[in-house]
């Protein structure tokens, strides 16, 4: 089923050979693994669920006005090497500091880096620096650093004090960040739950016609990842970009940033930064896709 037909039509009722006698209570939630659970109804389909997992690293972010240099953070002075030439937007401007992932604070997570500093910069106004035309790239940057090219940092922000408080910027506040490994499934909403061999919607409701509404609630509920988070399955407010069948399908979440408290982006939605896994590999962030979108 289409996920917007979902989501509109959710409300309405339609008309059932089976009454609700006769459907087994599919919809109870059973515990395959520990602290995971799915409806009865996947529990036979839980084998080829099992083979879409993902490895992810959730964020819990707090806000916080007593945070270090070099820790993990959202919307705070960066750690970059001592006379480094700040990331300017195409006006000349400093760059909002999005976020800072010290990887070594970070549970080990395959292909990305072990140590060192990935750092997210975006253009603060009303748009966060992303570009709707196809011919003006986004104003956006993406930095990494080991730990030998911080050894001596910059340790003078006075200049950043002006763009934290820029109305537009996403973040708020500053946030510190805790780190949680997890495993995530199917991921509706991302071009890999289409595109995967093992698990497919449209048919699994088709067995369970009579409880097909609740089952697909419940599915979406589970197996769609909104949130902060590294890697993983992504997570979109519309449409996942990656499926207009350009290069960029290619392209596996590097970094999502999502709505909270103290962070929105535009009406609740959710950012995106998507890069090429052997660019990942080579720790080369020169070619990074990044998009935002809200409801």
């Amino acid at each position: 089923m289409n996920f917007w037909k979902r989501l509109f039509s959710r409300g309405e009722s339609k008309s059932k050979d089976t009454t609700s006698e006769d459907v087994p209570n599919l919809l109870d939630m059973v515990e395959p693994e520990p602290g995971f659970f799915i409806p009865k109804a996947l529990a036979n389909h839980w084998a080829d669920i099992k083979k879409t997992a993902r490895e992810t690293v959730r964020i819990e972010a707090t806000p916080s006005s007593n945070l270090t240099l070099r820790q993990s953070k959202f919307g705070h002075f960066p750690c970059i090497p001592k006379n480094f030439n700040y990331p300017l937007d195409r006006d000349g401007n400093y760059m909002f500091p999005l976020a800072q992932i010290n990887f070594s604070e970070v549970p080990k997570l395959k292909g990305f880096p072990e140590s060192g500093y990935l750092q997210f910069y975006i253009q603060a106004g009303e748009c966060y620096g992303l570009s709707f035309d196809d011919h003006i790239p986004s104003d956006f940057k993406v930095l990494f650093f080991e730990e030998s090219d911080v050894a001596e940092h910059e340790e003078d922000f006075s200049f950043l004090e002006e763009v934290l408080k820029n109305e537009y910027v996403p973040v708020f506040c500053p946030h510190s960040l805790v780190f949680e490994h997890k495993l995530e499934y199917i991921g509706l909403g991302d071009i890999n739950a289409e595109l995967n061999p093992y698990f497919n919607l449209d048919n699994v409701l088709k067995q369970y016609e009579a409880i097909a509404d609740e089952l697909e609630d419940a599915i979406y509920d589970i197996f769609h990842f909104s949130g902060h988070k590294i890697g993983g399955y992504a997570y979109f407010a519309q449409a996942d970009p990656r499926t207009d069948g350009s290069y960029l399908q290619h392209y596996q979440l590097l970094f999502q940033i999502d709505s909270g408290d103290e962070i929105c982006w535009g009406d609740a939605g959710v950012a995106n930064f998507f890069i090429h896994p052997d660019k990942l590999a080579k720790k080369d962030f020169t070619d990074v896709y990044y998009n935002w979108d809200c409801f």
